[in-house]
């Protein structure tokens, strides 16, 4: 999600070049007036970019279209479709990626990496795919309700295979037929656990069903989508790679917001093995998202620049918001991972000191200690929330290292979203906050040193 345009924010020339000082009378005297001084727009909360913007980033990268397929509901007794669904669009976006690069007929573009890149970012997601099949497979509620078909079913109407797949035919095109067939293998290497398989034209050795991938996904429709609002004016070929990134990321966010809500309803269920499962699939999302923008870093510096420019994306002179806060979803599944802090009490079954007394701290103390093996799925769960933390934090902080990378660090601070130390955007403050679970943080460290000074738990 890097920026396509935005204006360096000049400074004002009626600010004092240096701050007032207060001299001693004015520190003692208590009646003394101090001139009012305006606050820094330092907030613990993020919020999305001004309307307009979010408005022209859904219009180019199509989202409107793309909840709509994300949304609509094909399969009812089918619990993971909602979430499965637009990871298939991801994975078959990739597909039509990587069919692009390919395509490209600039001499100076390093199709090696970009082809490595591709494939790194297509095997992740299939690793993603399958923890949720596997997942879904393992849960007496959910098993059995996949869309599936047998290799020996006689009805004709559905097919083992995928035919509307862009892989099976870059698996025979002779510029991508070893990278589509590594990732074939990477799909029947990844599902194996898994009672099914996808269908996309792996070996499929064990002979198992295979989902109904044109059903579940629908190719054609999301290949119809490929194609921006812009393309009858603009003739840059990284258009078309700013285009699919973007659309994947969106994806899997979408994704992950649907995980979120399921997470939220096995905690109230205590359910807690299944949340920790799903508190895993999030984190390894926001590491999918992180290798996703680092795409960026092999588009071509001037073709890139001159699309911003193209694009005409400019911000006004008073946003300092990243134009990854221009998704609305994101800033969603952000504001939704925080707030998995607020559940650690009903977790350890332990009320908040109203006080702030240390409550919460000794009864993870004495999880972490005396009760983990009658409840060490609270303990997973405990880490893998932690680790959401640990991820969604690391995407922040690469994105920005890829927003100065791409864009060079000098015009990246002028909107205040650079390499500056100070703090005032959010997108600095999102990984220079603290941690979200103090508590645990403070259980760990007193554990330290407890061990550390061979005490004995009274």
């Amino acid at each position: 999600m890097v920026d396509l345009h935005w204006k360096l924010n000049m400074p004002n020339s009626d600010m004092p070049s240096k701050a007032p000082k207060l001299s001693h009378s004015e520190k003692s005297s208590p009646r003394t007036c101090l001139p009012s001084l305006p606050l820094p727009s330092i907030t613990n909360d993020i919020s999305a970019a001004a309307p307009p913007l979010c408005l022209a980033y859904d219009h180019y990268l199509r989202l409107p279209e793309l909840r709509k397929l994300w949304n609509s509901r094909e399969f009812p007794n089918w619990n993971n479709e909602s979430i499965l669904k637009p990871a298939l669009h991801a994975l078959e976006i990739t597909f039509r990626f990587l069919s692009t690069v390919l395509s490209d007929p600039r001499p100076y573009a390093n199709h090696r990496e970009w082809n490595r890149i591709i494939e790194s970012i297509a095997t992740r997601q299939i690793e993603i795919i399958a923890m949720l099949c596997e997942d879904e497979e393992n849960n007496p509620e959910t098993r059995g309700t996949t869309p599936t078909a047998y290799l020996s079913s006689g009805n004709s109407n559905i097919r083992s295979y995928s035919e509307t797949s862009l892989l099976p035919r870059l698996a025979t095109w002779y510029k991508s037929k070893d990278v589509a067939q590594r990732i074939l293998l990477s799909v029947e290497c990844q599902m194996m656990r898994c009672t099914y398989t996808l269908g996309l034209g792996e070996p499929n050795l064990a002979g198992k069903p295979t989902l109904r991938y044109d059903d579940v996904c629908k190719p054609n429709e999301i290949h119809a989508l490929k194609t921006t609002p812009y393309d009858d004016r603009i003739e840059n070929y990284e258009n078309h790679a700013v285009h699919a990134t973007h659309q994947i990321v969106e994806s899997w966010i979408h994704a992950s917001r649907k995980l979120l809500e399921r997470i939220g309803e096995s905690i109230n269920g205590r359910r807690f093995e299944k949340a920790a499962e799903d508190c895993y699939t999030v984190e390894r999302i926001w590491k999918l998202l992180t290798e996703v923008e680092d795409v960026h870093l092999m588009m071509d510096p001037g073709d890139f620049l001159k699309l911003k420019n193209q694009l005409s994306m400019k911000s006004s002179c008073y946003e300092t918001a990243s134009f990854c806060m221009r998704s609305k979803e994101l800033v969603e599944v952000t504001k939704m991972c925080r707030d998995l802090r607020h559940r650690v009490p009903e977790i350890l079954d332990v009320e908040v000191d109203p006080k702030g007394g240390p409550r919460i701290q000794e009864a993870a103390m004495k999880l972490y200690v005396m009760e983990k093996i009658s409840g060490f799925e609270k303990v997973h769960l405990l880490q893998a929330m932690q680790g959401i933390e640990v991820a969604m934090k690391r995407f922040f902080y690469a994105y920005k290292q890829v927003l100065a990378v791409v864009m060079g660090s000098s015009e990246a601070n002028g909107n205040r979203v650079g390499l500056s130390c100070d703090g005032g955007d959010s997108l600095t403050h999102m990984f220079l906050e603290p941690t979200y679970f103090p508590s645990l943080d403070a259980a760990k460290t007193f554990l330290g040193y407890f061990w550390d000074n061979d005490n004995k738990w009274v």
